[in-house]
């Protein structure tokens, strides 16, 4: 009897903890509304291309495809365009869409050496084997942003989705959204 009662409550719990569980797309699906309601509830006004001027309006961003950051330039950057390969340091301040608690990486009191990585204008999307296995210099939300920045210390503010965000937004699945910029580093 009390190995049938075991048994029982045993399959109780493992059912219901599957069913509290939800599998990766699914919250990607649920984080997809949280972006939507994001811009809704902020008057953000989305366009589909990029300004010709490279001046956005207040609450305007480019927003590609449901899948790609949500960017808006709000400085431009000076000097040649960043090419390929080129090594970059950048500095964020980091809000969650979802709390607005926030994240500072932006002075050297904040972190005294900037973050380095290499500008990688294909870096588009990896596979979920691959995204569990990245460090935070492979954010391809970065990468986009940079490629739309074009120059050295030009600011950004950016939404990143968490399939292409960092490593702790993918482990997560939850958006941020992003005061960005960046210094070309001399050869």
């Amino acid at each position: 009897m009390r190995k049938n009662i075991f048994f029982v409550a045993l399959l109780s719990i493992l059912l219901y903890s599957c069913e509290k569980s939800t599998n990766y797309s699914v919250q990607v699906a649920s984080q997809q509304e949280k972006i939507e309601d994001y811009v809704k509830a902020n008057g953000i006004v989305i366009l589909k291309e990029y300004p010709k001027d490279s001046i956005f309006a207040e609450n305007e961003y480019l927003w590609e495809s449901s899948d790609s950051i949500l960017f808006r330039l709000t400085k431009k950057g000076y000097g040649n365009t960043i090419e390929k390969g080129q090594r970059v340091n950048v500095r964020w301040v980091e809000y969650s869409i979802e709390t607005g608690d926030s994240t500072s990486y932006w002075t050297t009191s904040d972190m005294p050496y900037p973050l380095e990585l290499v500008y990688d204008p294909a870096a588009t999307k990896f596979d979920v084997e691959e995204l569990s296995q990245r460090s935070n210099t492979d954010c391809i939300g970065w990468q986009n942003a940079l490629r739309f920045m074009a120059q050295s210390e030009a600011e950004a503010d950016i939404i990143i989705p968490s399939p292409i965000g960092l490593k702790h937004a993918f482990h997560e699945v939850k958006a941020y959204r992003y005061k960005f910029t960046f210094k070309t580093i001399t050869k």
